[in-house]
């Protein structure tokens, strides 16, 4: 007798969707600090992005709470007749500006197999733009109910199913389309679009603050909703979350663990050696109370290595008993430092005036390449301190200042 073999229930589970089949796609119509961010972790995980919309004109809305967007919707429906008839392709399309990725594409396909579906849009807790419709969409008992634009997934022919029904303006708001997409029992069900209820891909930081925490799991930084119990992979600063982003971008995915510290401040910096000319800085100097040592403070600024041919000096003394100091200090700066402006206490200004004063002073000097900010009390120990920080090649950097022996810095 011949036996035939029990099919167990692994073997009926679908095929896992190999990782070269998906394709991520953002819309940047310019190139910001955000999308070099974005582009940085989908590199770190290997992810094939398609960019839309580069070297166009942004006619989508101007604001945070302005509808708009339109011309996302548009981009993707002329790019998505390419890929309508490749049934086995899944697209992932992301916000890219304040969006970082946590998780590679492999468990975003996992992730997504698992849903049974074939779009999954982001899911929000705030519904946005019409709140008319909230009673339209369907009932969730557990997560989150409304459907939120900045992400989704989908198979190729789906996702073009979708953005094909797109007739309206680039000013109009791409949301409000894909809502009425959604909360349509008809189209939601011809389709099959659900939404990640519990972020289990998508995490949409507006109106979730408290929901989100860092976590680190084998020696990686992770973003992990608490609330769900969850590992999303995109995290979206939408709205006015974009510094809480910017905390989550200093750790996820790699840039710090605490095996290796900061991994990517060795990224894309300049090596001052190579250079014939090197940048011009404007150096602001704040004396703002009665300091200990002013005469060692303003003498270190001499000895720093760095042409001073390439150096002014802005300096703001708010106290009369240092005047005496500044002008010691003058007479031998002078002989090497060409351009040295200095506001006494006479000028009776307040900190922020003086500070604002020093910024402009650079910025009404079209030769300035880098405004060095220093306070009086602080103490520079090492001679390169400007070549390092500026060897970094950062727009902005801001170090990070202790008091010897004790448990303080400038970061709380």
């Amino acid at each position: 007798q011949l036996w035939s073999p029990c099919l167990g229930a692994d073997s009926e589970k679908p095929l896992s969707i190999r990782t070269d089949k998906l394709l991520v796609i953002t819309v940047a119509t310019k190139e910001s600090d955000g999308f070099h961010r974005f582009m940085q972790s989908a590199k770190y995980f290997n992810y094939t992005v398609k960019v839309l919309g580069q070297g166009e004109e942004w006619r989508g809305g101007d604001g945070i709470n302005s509808i708009g967007g339109g011309q996302k919707v548009r981009l993707m429906k002329e790019v998505m007749e390419h890929y309508a008839n490749q049934e086995d392709l899944v697209i992932l399309f992301t916000e890219c500006f304040n969006v970082i990725f946590a998780g590679g594409p492999e468990e975003v396909l996992k992730k997504f197999q698992k849903s049974n579906h074939k779009v999954v849009f982001a899911a929000d807790g705030i519904l946005w733009p019409d709140k008319r419709l909230a009673d339209k969409y369907p009932i969730v008992h557990i997560g989150k109910r409304y459907l939120n634009s900045g992400g989704f997934i989908g198979y190729a022919p789906y996702i073009n199913k979708i953005v094909q029904q797109w007739n309206l303006q680039d000013n109009d708001d791409d949301q409000l389309f894909y809502t009425k997409i959604y909360i349509d029992p008809l189209k939601r069900e011809a389709i099959n679009i659900t939404l990640d209820h519990k972020c289990k891909i998508f995490q949409a930081l507006n109106g979730a603050v408290d929901e989100v925490v860092l976590r680190f799991e084998n020696g990686k930084a992770r973003a992990k909703n608490v609330f769900y119990e969850t590992l999303p992979v995109a995290i979206n600063g939408n709205g006015p979350t974009k510094i809480l982003l910017n905390y989550f971008g200093n750790y996820v995915p790699n840039a710090w663990t605490q095996d290796n510290g900061c991994t990517l401040c060795d990224l894309d910096t300049i090596d001052l050696s190579t250079v014939d000319v090197h940048p011009n800085v404007t150096i602001g100097v704040f004396i703002e109370q009665p300091t200990p040592f002013l005469p060692r403070f303003l003498d270190i600024l001499l000895t720093l290595d760095y042409p001073k041919d390439a150096l002014k000096l802005f300096i703001h003394n708010k106290e009369v008993y240092h005047e005496k100091d500044i002008k010691v200090f003058f007479d031998k700066a002078k002989r090497e430092i060409n351009t040295i402006k200095i506001v006494g206490p006479e000028e009776n200004l307040s900190q922020a005036e003086a500070r604002n004063m020093g910024m402009d002073f650079c910025r009404q000097d079209e030769n300035c390449d880098y405004y060095f900010s220093m306070d009086a009390d602080v103490v520079l120990t090492n001679p390169r301190t400007l070549k390092i920080l500026i060897e970094q090649n950062r727009k902005i950097i801001a170090p990070l200042v202790t008091r010897h022996g004790k448990l303080w810095s400038n970061f709380w």
